[in-house]
């Protein structure tokens, strides 16, 4: 994943956590113009500052460097679902789904 993915990654999760940039830049103790800066590629970011950033956007790294984290939180109900299901009814779905 290049810079431009883990910057749109970051646009994203912010604006899905409802918070500007100057919020989210005082959120992991920044100036607040840190996110505006960073968002606009001025200069590099340390992993240790994105992972404040995930945190502060109530993400995890998972669902944050997942390849579908449009829809990570839909992927994982979905698994814990199957997951709990008797095992007759996983092979009865397994089945449906191939056929």
């Amino acid at each position: 994943m290049d810079i431009k993915e883990v910057i749109q990654k970051i646009i994203y999760f912010r604006n899905k956590a409802n918070l500007s940039a100057r919020e989210l830049s005082l959120r992991i103790g920044k100036h607040e113009g840190y996110i505006n800066k960073l968002e606009s590629k001025d200069f590099n970011l340390p992993s240790e500052t994105l992972l404040e950033i995930i945190d502060a956007v109530n993400s995890s790294p998972e669902e944050f460097f997942s390849n579908d984290y449009f829809n990570y939180k839909t992927n994982i109900d979905l698994i814990k679902t199957i997951k709990n299901l008797p095992l007759n009814k996983r092979a009865s779905l397994l089945d449906f789904l191939q056929n």
